[in-house]
């Protein structure tokens, strides 16, 4: 059996009432047992401030997580806040490891921060939650890929550190007292543990018929569609004039059919390198043909609220942890929190969980290993 407990505080000033608030929330010497952690998500300053180093060592058990723009649990949503979900098993096993940093390659740190999570397993893995850097010179694709190559397969959830700097240069990943922007946090659990995945995107309806080709790219920088550079090309399809984008740079999104698997898969335009093309947050393959999306605030809301009721028909559900694209959120306009508002009033008090803004989704697209992928625009869920 699996049990969670959330906490969450809007007091960013105070170390030491912050650190009691959530405390007296979790309640962990009563509620641990055998085997726990933690996953966090919160607004930046909580991770730069030393909250976050006085949490860990009051709660002495792992922590892993992420800086985001907005959240919501059971026990209140915003945007400048702290969550965390607690999570705690006497026969699910739960360790936790990070990577060194990712600057110079991943393969050898994310072998190493998996052989590190291994200890004190006896079976293998079914389950791996992730906390990922936003690091413009790696697709999400990346990550995943070679995650998957150390693990095996096992089933990866989780999200990509986000903030609301232009820039992002304050969003943070966070594993125990450790907190940077170039390394990789997961939690690996086996055992009595059987999660479930679901994800959604855009309604057919918000997808544009016009059909257009990547013509040239590395990896994920976009230089041509038709023939046309970048930005030629959305000067051409109305979204920007005299070489600048007129619409938020997020908001256009990219509806890529990779091979005609079934499987629509999202992209989102991050930044501009210095020569003009747009640098995405997952792999966008030459020969690759899209189409253009666009959001809509009820779609948004629409779909998250399903993705919730479908993922809740699980009877078991002990644990719920759901992430959303940053992309989504410039639908709702000034109402930002309409999206954590909808998850809180959906969930209610049926189960504890935690949501968060991404900056990019890890969710397998089947409940099965093998089938890990990264994803943009897409609401994230995973139960167990």
């Amino acid at each position: 059996m699996i049990k969670s407990y959330s906490a969450f505080t809007s007091e960013i000033d105070n170390v030491e009432l912050a650190v009691s608030e959530i405390l007296q929330q979790l309640a962990p010497e009563k509620n641990c047992l055998k085997s726990t952690v933690a996953v966090v998500l919160c607004y930046h300053e909580f991770a730069t401030n030393g909250i976050i180093a006085e949490l860990y060592k009051k709660l002495k058990f792992p922590i892993i997580g992420s800086t985001t723009t907005a959240i919501s649990t059971s026990r209140g949503f915003g945007q400048l806040d702290f969550s965390i979900l607690m999570i705690t098993s006497d026969d699910v096993v739960f360790t936790a490891a990070c990577s060194s940093s990712l600057e110079n390659g991943l393969e050898e740190p994310f072998a190493q921060m998996y052989k590190n999570a291994l200890s004190g397993h006896t079976e293998t893995p079914k389950l791996i939650i992730s906390a990922a850097p936003l690091m413009l010179n790696y697709a999400g694709d990346n990550y995943v890929d070679v995650l998957n190559k150390v693990s095996g397969g096992v089933p990866n959830f989780g999200t990509l550190a986000i903030d609301n700097t232009a820039d992002y240069s304050n969003s943070y990943v966070i594993s125990n007292d450790k907190v940077g922007r170039d390394f990789y946090g997961i939690i690996v659990a086996s055992g009595n543990i059987k999660p479930q995945f679901i994800y959604a995107s855009f309604s057919p309806e918000y997808i544009f018929a016009q059909t257009a080709t990547i013509t040239k790219a590395d990896g994920n920088i976009l230089k041509e569609v038709d023939g046309f550079s970048i930005m030629k090309y959305m000067e051409k399809m109305g979204l920007a004039e005299n070489g600048k984008i007129k619409d938020v740079l997020h908001a256009i999104p990219f509806i890529l059919d990779y091979g005609g698997e079934g499987i629509p898969v999202s992209r989102v335009l991050l930044s501009w390198s210095e020569d003009g093309c747009g640098i995405c947050g997952g792999l966008i393959p030459e020969g690759t043909k899209f189409n253009l999306g666009m959001w809509d605030k009820k779609d948004v809301l629409g779909t998250t609220a399903r993705t919730i009721e479908n993922i809740l028909q699980n009877e078991n559900a002990s644990t719920l942890i759901l992430h959303s694209c940053l992309a989504r959120s410039y639908a709702l306009g000034t109402e930002i929190l309409s999206e954590t508002e909808i998850v809180n009033e959906t969930v209610a008090k049926r189960i504890p969980y935690i949501f968060g803004y991404s900056g990019g989704e890890i969710c397998p697209v089947k409940n099965t290993a093998g089938a890990n992928s990264f994803h943009n625009n897409t609401v994230i869920a995973c139960v167990f």
